[in-house]
């Protein structure tokens, strides 16, 4: 009974953690707010959906996705992962992102090759539309 009761605990904390990126690298102060709370991003720190990226002053972040898209966060940004779904077996997929403030690059990996029309990348006064390719935003 305790093996039974520790899987279904184990398994329910894998499922809400499901990540979707993983931080690369870290230059200065880089936090993640997950679920009211601020957790500070370091190289190999696993992203999930719902999280909200920020960077202070003097700070970077390099992200890589499940799919082998690419996002850099510059200084004193805030991005936040509206939605992450990246299942090839049964074709669905769809990435929504959102930079509030602060400067981007993004180049989009196979979920822009495979379903260009599922990457939505938002600045605060409209939608970056992806169509496989790469572009630098900043958003004030």
């Amino acid at each position: 009974m305790k093996t039974i009761l520790f899987l279904l605990v184990f398994f329910s904390f894998v499922y809400a953690f499901d990540s979707v990126a993983i931080v690369k690298n870290v230059k200065g102060e880089v936090y993640a707010k997950r679920a009211d709370k601020l957790v500070r991003l370091k190289a190999g720190s696993e992203l999930t959906q719902k999280d909200v990226i920020i960077t202070k002053e003097n700070s970077a972040v390099g992200i890589v996705f499940k799919d082998g898209s690419l996002l850099s966060l510059g200084e004193n940004s805030v991005l936040s992962i509206r939605r992450y779904i990246f299942k090839p077996s049964s074709n669905d997929f769809d990435i929504d992102l959102k930079l509030k403030k602060g400067t981007s690059a993004f180049e989009s990996g196979k979920i822009g090759k495979l379903s260009p029309k599922s990457v939505k990348f938002r600045v605060p006064e409209g939608v970056i539309g992806i169509r496989g390719t790469k572009f630098f935003v900043e958003a004030k």
